[in-house]
């Protein structure tokens, strides 16, 4: 019959299906070996180790610049400190001096008097003025210092104008005459002298 088969061809086509599943075999390895390539990576591939220092750098110098600003805040705060603690103690007595001022102010006027007064006891006066020299002396000695301008230059800083006078005898924006004393404190008004000012001669 036509449609039988002999046992060569038989042998023919059993070995053709074993080539053509070993090919399957050996393309599906394949293919697997490319997608496992794909998903890790080859080792070929440059790892690039400038870009990572660089980076490290940047994050060194940055940490370096934030370290020194710290550095620079903290100085600050510690001169800030220290000025304020140092004003503290310089100027504790304001307070204390402001109040003072009046026994001064009250010995000027009676110098002045007594000074003035026909008769008044001599030996009064002079005990008067050697209280008012130590009372002087001791506020000096805690940083204490009057203002009294007389013949001086007018200065806003330090002097308080009262009244303007015109005068030939002296230049023009000079401090006449000295109403009341001003005091300094380590340096710093603590009160303004009230004064007479000149004023240039009216045409």
């Amino acid at each position: 019959m036509a449609d039988e088969k002999s046992p060569a061809d038989e042998d023919v086509m059993k070995d053709t299906v074993d080539a053509s599943e070993t090919q399957n075999e050996e393309l599906g390895d394949d293919a697997i070996q490319d997608d496992e390539q794909e998903a890790i990576g080859t080792s070929d591939d440059p790892v690039d180790f400038d870009d990572d220092a660089a980076s490290l750098e940047t994050q060194v110098e940055e940490l370096k610049e934030a370290l020194i600003r710290s550095q620079a805040d903290l100085q600050n705060v510690r001169r800030r400190a220290e000025r304020d603690l140092e004003n503290a103690h310089k100027y504790a007595v304001e307070k204390f001096v402001k109040d003072l001022l009046a026994v001064l102010d009250s010995m000027d006027r009676a110098l002045e008097l007594a000074e003035t007064t026909d008769g008044f006891d001599a030996s009064m006066l002079e005990g008067t003025q050697m209280t008012h020299k130590l009372l002087l002396d001791t506020a000096s000695k805690h940083g204490v210092e009057p203002i009294n301008p007389v013949g001086e230059i007018f200065d806003p800083q330090e002097h308080q104008a009262m009244s303007m006078v015109e005068s030939a005898d002296h230049e023009p924006n000079t401090v006449m005459a000295v109403m009341q004393k001003g005091y300094k404190l380590e340096g710093r008004v603590i009160r303004a002298a009230m004064v007479m000012v000149t004023k240039g001669a009216s045409t």
